[in-house]
């Protein structure tokens, strides 16, 4: 029988983890609502918020690799905002959902970060400062405020670091997980080595292969049929889907979009010389996520683990290398995206970093002869991470701020005032594009104003599977198109006489004294 006081100590140990992982976790949910877009927005990359919304509307496949558990996530999160507030817009709940992953990532952060440090006295109010820190860094919180795959993306890779890292979950557990990554964001297969030494190393070294077989059988079983899942869509639907990347009617569709045939052209093309600037440009973005003095206490975490927990160590070096190269060689503007799990990592170096430079100063400050400067020095201590974190929210604040943005909102409205009815719209662009998108298909503010729009992509028009669906969609446009309309310039040849065509950007097969400015458009003129 526990004494009273055992209970006391207990209980209020309790009270104090709920509020290291609650405080932070709440608060970091409320600053990502109140700043989150309130509808369809570009900033922060989220051009594909668009196409994402879309696909979700009409149980299509977005861009690759399609993703389908996010898909499957939204739909389920779209009707709950659906009977939570009719009126509002499904950009403004899919922005919402982007918030609450990030939050819990933030979570799972302290969790691991207060198992790591473990006995060290004050390890929740470190794990919980980390937990603020990767909150607030302009890479998490740009993400929860827009709808994005990335969100959820942190959530999933936030639950597997502790899995690995607490040793919470058996084997199939672990497999789930990694499989639900794997189903989610094909960049998290980038992180499998790491997992597998951190998984692998804590058991005897005749169980390494059953336990590896294990997971991967089990995150097997759990990703092929949501890929597989993605056939189903298009080839069950009554009509078909206006969005469906690669037309998966086949596995061979399926491929394609799986694999991102589209964008290989982006990987690894360019000299040395380019991608060691990039590298470079990497080790700025995390100064940026953590400030030099965070960085400076990261790295003292880490060289506390590299002399004292190499296990920690090595799966720390199989996580972020691997990343970093790809994030590095893949080369777009927003590629540095891909180092959310590297930075979620540093939040639990920076946790280490905290805890082990207090322990060393109040070391220090107990052999000082006057008792009271000695807890005056611990005080600072404590109190300086904490007022550095806050301090840094009114800057980015500033700087990340969405509640107010309405270019993409504003842009949908003036095609509603621009475009006239039965127009063939051609766009290229992503931001254009999934705008116009959303409005004819997501919001429906586009079709309800002007109707009988007609959408094609000229980057897209390329791929076959994307002509087989254009023809399939909008058949109309076909009757005099030679060979189906092989090319843009053969479509546009076809409905010249037939319907207004308008631009979102001047095009090569086009020559510049045939269009005409419109707004933010271009329009076809001549016969």
């Amino acid at each position: 029988m526990r004494t009273p006081v055992r209970f006391i100590v207990t209980r209020t140990a309790l009270w104090v983890q709920l509020a290291a992982i609650g405080l932070p976790t709440g608060l970091s949910f409320w600053l990502y609502w109140a700043t989150a877009a309130p509808g369809l927005t570009w900033a922060h990359f989220g051009a594909d918020g668009g196409d994402l919304l879309v696909a979700a509307a009409v149980n299509g496949v977005p861009h690759p690799s399609g993703y389908p558990l996010y898909m499957l996530l939204l739909q389920d999160w779209l009707r709950l905002g659906h009977l939570i507030s009719p009126q509002a817009e499904i950009a403004y709940w899919g922005n919402r959902l982007s918030a609450l992953c990030v939050a819990g990532s933030v979570a799972f952060a302290i969790v691991t970060a207060a198992s790591l440090l473990r006995p060290l006295p004050l390890r929740w109010l470190w794990a919980a400062l980390a937990g603020v820190a990767w909150a607030v860094t302009p890479l998490a919180w740009s993400q929860a405020l827009i709808t994005e795959v990335y969100g959820l993306h942190a959530l999933l890779i936030a639950a597997l670091g502790w899995a690995l890292l607490t040793r919470r979950l058996p084997a199939a557990g672990v497999g789930i997980l990694l499989g639900l990554g794997a189903a989610h964001h094909l960049t998290s297969l980038l992180l499998w080595p790491a997992i597998f030494y951190w998984r692998l190393q804590a058991l005897p070294r005749r169980a390494w292969l059953n336990e590896a077989a294990s997971m991967a059988g089990v995150a097997l079983l759990v990703a092929l049929p949501l890929y597989l899942r993605l056939i189903w869509v298009v080839t069950a639907a009554a009509e078909v889907p206006p969005v469906a990347w690669g037309y998966p009617r086949d596995l061979t569709g399926l491929w394609w979009l799986v694999s991102g045939a589209a964008y290989r052209a982006y990987l690894f093309e360019m000299t040395p010389l380019q991608y060691a600037g990039r590298l470079a440009a990497l080790v700025r973005l995390l100064i940026e996520q953590f400030t030099p003095v965070g960085l400076a206490i990261i790295i003292g975490g880490f060289a506390l683990w590299d002399r004292h927990r190499p296990f920690l160590r090595n799966g720390a070096l199989l996580w972020i290398l691997p990343l970093s190269l790809y994030a590095a060689g893949y080369n777009t503007v927003d590629s540095y995206i891909y180092l959310l799990p590297v930075g979620w990592l540093a939040a639990l170096m920076l946790a280490q970093g905290l805890a082990s430079g207090s322990a060393f100063v109040r070391a220090w400050a107990a052999t000082q002869r006057v008792r009271p400067a000695a807890w005056l020095v611990t005080s600072i201590v404590v109190m300086l991470p904490a007022v550095g974190l806050l301090s840094l929210i009114p800057f980015r604040l500033a700087q990340l701020d969405l509640h107010n943005d309405r270019a993409a909102r504003d842009f949908v409205d003036a095609a509603a005032q621009i475009l006239e009815p039965g127009s063939l719209v051609i766009s290229s662009a992503d931001a254009p594009t999934f705008a116009l998108w959303y409005g004819q298909w997501g919001s429906g503010t586009l079709a309800q104003a002007v109707p009988d729009l007609v959408f094609v992509n000229h980057a897209l028009y390329q791929f076959g599977w994307y002509r087989d669906l254009m023809h399939d969609l909008y058949p109309e446009l076909y009757a005099d198109a030679p060979t189906m309309g092989a090319t843009i310039a053969d479509l546009i040849a076809a409905n010249r006489r037939l319907r207004p065509i308008y631009l979102t950007e001047p095009f090569p097969e086009l020559p510049a004294d045939i269009l005409t400015p419109a707004g933010a458009f271009w329009r076809l003129g001549g016969p």
